[in-house]
């Protein structure tokens, strides 16, 4: 009986914060199609969620040693923010002028960072990336721009029970069918202050959730993706979060970035030990 709950709640909560994608308020878009309810993964999907090695690439050459210890804050893939983290400059495989990996769960994500020497981001650390120094709602500014990021193509409606078959090939054909992801880095104007690109739009990007909210899974998703965000007002901003997924849960537009402690391992035991204190 309790489970059943459980599961009725989770389609609930999926429902209210992942309504289908709209145009920001202005212009306004025709609606698009309803997608339907996903269903809450079960104990099955908790244990096949392991990434497949077509789905999540091999470490190269490039990606790993950059990673090892800088003589710098930060490796030369790798952006300071303040003097606490280094965060990558680009979604996931982390370089310019490569598409994002796509129909990545949150345990992927965090095997993929850990094979770097690196991480996947806290939620916080995420948001202070996007924002800025100075606070602003938008990597780029104040205001949401039309074409600054890639962030207002038109929403195609997606065959869940293909995406929901992982790791059958139709997963990734369906996720083929549906992409509308760039190369990282195309859109000169979508980067921070510092140096970070494509933190709003392109792929969405599953961070650890260190803030409160309806579901609080251990993950959720920043950043919004080609055809904006799921809940009202459906604008792309720093503040913007995702919450109706859990960590085993693949979608067609979900990828990550990684981040690092500047300082020392020992450092980065304290920054864990924060993070489970803001929950």
């Amino acid at each position: 009986m309790l489970a059943a709950m459980r599961g009725h709640l989770t389609v609930g909560l999926w429902l209210a914060a992942c309504g289908t994608p709209q145009e920001p308020p202005s212009p306004q878009p025709p609606s698009p199609p309803t997608t339907p309810a996903r269903v809450a993964p079960t104990a099955t999907a908790r244990r096949t969620a392991a990434p497949a090695p077509t789905v999540v690439p091999a470490p190269t050459p490039a990606t790993t040693s950059s990673a090892s210890r800088p003589e710098g804050p930060c490796p030369d893939d790798m952006v300071a923010i303040g003097a606490g983290f280094c965060i990558d400059r680009y979604e996931a495989p982390n370089r310019a002028g490569a598409k994002p990996l796509l129909l990545q769960s949150a345990r992927s994500g965090e095997e993929w960072c850990r094979a770097r020497d690196k991480r996947l981001c806290l939620e916080r650390e995420w948001v202070r990336a996007c924002r800025g120094p100075d606070g602003r709602d938008f990597p780029y500014g104040h205001a949401w721009r039309r074409g600054v990021c890639n962030d207002d193509k038109t929403w195609r409606s997606p065959r869940w029970s293909a995406i929901r078959s992982y790791p059958a090939p139709a997963a990734r054909t369906e996720t083929d069918r549906l992409d509308q992801s760039e190369a990282s880095g195309s859109r000169d104007e979508c980067v921070s202050p510092e140096g970070v690109h494509d933190l709003t739009g392109n792929a969405a990007e599953w961070v650890v959730r260190t803030e409160d909210n309806p579901t609080n899974f251990e993950h959720v998703v920043k950043g919004c993706y080609w055809a904006r965000c799921f809940r009202p007002p459906h604008i792309p901003d720093c503040a913007y979060v995702n919450y109706a997924h859990q960590s085993p849960e693949r979608s067609y537009e979900m990828g990550f970035r990684c981040c690092r402690d500047q300082a020392s391992a020992g450092a980065s035991a304290g920054a864990s030990a924060g993070r489970d204190g803001n929950r």
